[in-house]
């Protein structure tokens, strides 16, 4: 049998959490999501959100941004990602708290992304919490998905459950 390649994983995870067509945009679900990858060369994660570019126009409404700032512009990008490091604590369970470095964003498609960076201590466990854009969509979900993990783990993160524990990667030194 042949084995799938992890981006084919990746794109049909992304196509089933946005959808795959437009038919019931006033009923899509509210729902981000973060892929987790680990570059072992730097020994850092690296961290991808993906966020619908509709709820990202929302977002930036609901914190009174100018009506002329959109997801499209360096302005509108910027401020999401803001509200992306405001809005995910990452920390290990003795209580250090870990600050993502954010390298980027563009837009792809429907999608607003936000690239992050985060150092990796190997082996730990993580804990994750996330508030991001529960203020905005009663039922904002947030999907994390660890592609590093074998088989692939996913973690959902809600208003009603914004946190979640996980064994971060085991090969995150520098040097590979």
């Amino acid at each position: 049998m042949r084995r799938r390649e992890p981006h084919a994983f990746v794109a049909l995870a992304v196509a089933a959490i946005f959808g795959l067509g437009s038919i019931a945009e006033a009923h899509r679900s509210h729902v981000t999501l973060t892929r987790v990858a680990i570059n072992p060369r730097r020994g850092t994660l690296e961290l991808v959100h993906a966020i619908h570019y509709h709820d990202a126009q929302r977002l930036l409404a609901v914190l009174g941004v100018n009506d002329n700032v959109a997801p499209t512009s360096v302005e509108g990008r910027a401020r999401v990602a803001f509200e992306i490091e405001k809005g995910f604590r990452w920390s290990m369970p003795r209580g250090r708290v870990a600050t993502p470095l954010t390298v980027g964003a563009e837009l792809e498609g429907d999608n607003l992304l936000v690239y992050q960076e985060l150092d990796a201590p190997s082996p730990c466990r993580w804990i994750v919490e996330s508030s991001f854009m529960h203020d905005v969509f009663e039922s904002q979900t947030n999907r994390i998905l660890l592609e590093y993990a074998t088989p692939m783990v996913a973690i959902t993160l809600s208003r009603r459950s914004p946190k979640a524990e996980f064994n971060g990667p085991r090969a995150a030194n520098n040097g590979g």
